[in-house]
């Protein structure tokens, strides 16, 4: 049975297509990139180099910076095809992998005191990938990206991560405020405002869709010739 690739395999995959890496170059592109979208530990990409080049989707060659080898890794047409194949596939669905948010519903059995420091620590590490995509933004500024080529693309990819952040870091810091009023975390007292802030979120209700009135239907008339 052919081994089976893993969207680790093609976030590999896809950042030798770009440009060819060295294992501890493709390590530190993902510190920088994926490890925001896709976050695997660094010891599984240099297995996961090692799996795509036995399998003939990497090429790796052998060289020389003064007295120390290196190997730098290319992409074959094997390699650009499986990436091609698996972009026709349907994507997986939208996922989050938000510890924080777990812990938010948890919070009654621990203290105030807990989630106030986890929510704390997700607006400091807001803060701190805002601050990465500031360097980002300035890179592509500055024409020196070693993906300025891509600018195009990985201009929509930056919009999504900043537009994300800024949505985390909005919503850190309104429930940071709003738990900070509480006395405790009983619901007494909190649910009836609770309930409140519910209406006020920007999303329809199937109650309320139907009752929105349809707009009639505008009569096309043939065109005179």
């Amino acid at each position: 049975m052919a081994p089976q690739l893993t969207t680790t395999s093609y976030a590999v995959l896809a950042q030798v297509a770009v440009h060819p890496w060295s294992t501890y170059e493709l390590a530190q592109q993902r510190v920088r990139y994926f490890r925001y979208v896709w976050p695997r530990a660094e010891s599984a990409i240099y297995r996961e180099v090692k799996r795509l080049s036995s399998m003939g989707l990497l090429d790796g060659n052998k060289e020389w910076v003064g007295k120390r080898a290196r190997t730098v890794y290319s992409i074959t047409d094997k390699g650009r095809e499986a990436l091609r194949e698996w972009l026709a596939t349907p994507v997986s669905p939208f996922a989050m992998d938000f510890e924080a948010l777990i812990r938010l519903f948890v919070a009654p059995l621990g203290t105030k005191e807990q989630i106030v420091t986890t929510l704390t620590q997700v607006r400091d590490d807001v803060r701190e990938m805002l601050r990465f995509g500031g360097e980002v933004k300035q890179e592509f500024l500055d024409g020196i990206s070693v993906t300025q080529d891509q600018v195009y693309i990985r201009a929509l990819a930056v919009d999504f991560f900043i537009s994300l952040l800024n949505t985390v870091g909005a919503w850190a810091e309104r429930t940071l405020a709003e738990i900070e009023s509480w006395d405790d975390l009983s619901p007494d007292g909190k649910n009836e405002r609770a309930l409140e802030k519910i209406r006020e979120l920007p999303v329809l209700t199937p109650e309320s869709v139907e009752r929105t009135p349809v707009p009639p239907r505008t009569q096309l008339h043939p065109r005179r010739r």
